[in-house]
């Protein structure tokens, strides 16, 4: 198993336990993680022993959305304690381009998420802000702990919906709530996702949280047919629930989110916002 410096993995039953791990930064996830979980995933597609993945956070969140602090030169600085996957990964990102998003790290990042062909599950520890939200909706199955709750503010970061939320926040929430959580900054409860579809259950939070969702899904596993078949029946299923025609799509949802995020960039948008919030913190004496 590859040792990173932001991710924890173990193989338990067949399935990969991915564990997002900079409890300092709330696991805001910086160049270095994005570049980590896309070696992750494209290793485990590749692994016959991987019937699936399961992404979850340590500490107690799973994910406060971007590191907006980090460098994004990370993304191609190959480091001395670099997985060979991970090396591979920055060799093969394309040099960013200003002007061209699909050049971006984010964006191959979340394509990441969007090809990965076998079924990639979530065990929501702990809040999910941001990002650490919006790349749930590509999960098959989401199951949380009751400490959870969702919140994307898009507009309060000065940004725009990413991870093709603007599309499939409504498909997995339901309009009206997605509608609030993007045009109000509505913070989503774990009761609100469930209710919606969009947890499949609420669990207790605390250290057995993980193992309480690993027994869970290993359940569901025993009746996937013998072991010897499980793996290739589970990818086949996955092509079916998203198609390439399917996956093509989300690609160019994501990249026009991005488009939007340029614009906002360079328009001096995000900057004002940003500015106009950061007034508003009480000043420091």
């Amino acid at each position: 198993m590859n040792i990173y410096q932001t991710l924890e993995t173990e193989m338990r039953n067949g399935i990969l336990i991915v564990r997002q791990a900079r409890e300092s930064s709330l696991n805001a996830r910086n160049a270095q993680m994005y570049v980590e979980l896309m070696a992750t995933l494209e290793s485990a597609s590749h692994d016959e022993e991987v019937l699936a993945v399961l992404l979850t956070g340590k500490g107690r969140f799973f994910c406060a959305g971007m590191d907006f602090a980090s460098d994004p030169a990370q993304a191609w600085q190959i480091l001395p304690d670099d997985a060979e996957n991970v090396r591979h990964v920055k060799r093969s990102l394309p040099l960013r381009l200003a002007d061209d998003v699909r050049t971006w790290p984010a964006v191959h990042f979340i394509a990441s998420f969007i090809n990965f062909e076998k079924p990639l599950l979530a065990a929501v520890n702990g809040p999910a802000i941001g990002e650490g939200f919006t790349s749930l909706l590509h999960c098959d199955i989401v199951y949380a702990a009751d400490s959870a709750y969702f919140w994307a503010p898009f507009a309060r970061a000065g940004v725009a919906p990413e991870f093709c939320s603007s599309k499939l926040m409504s498909a997995r929430l339901g309009a009206t709530l997605s509608n609030a959580a993007m045009f109000l900054g509505r913070k989503i409860t774990v009761d609100e996702a469930m209710q919606a579809g969009f947890v499949l259950e609420i669990l207790p939070a605390g250290p057995a949280f993980e193992n309480d969702v690993l027994d869970l899904i290993c359940l569901g596993l025993e009746l996937m047919g013998p072991p010897e078949l499980r793996g290739q029946t589970l990818r086949s299923y996955k092509n079916l629930v998203s198609s390439e025609t399917e996956r093509t799509a989300l690609l160019e949802i994501s990249v026009a989110e991005f488009e939007l995020i340029r614009v906002r960039a360079e328009s001096g948008e995000t900057a004002a916002v940003q500015s106009y919030y950061q007034s508003l913190l009480p000043a420091k004496k």
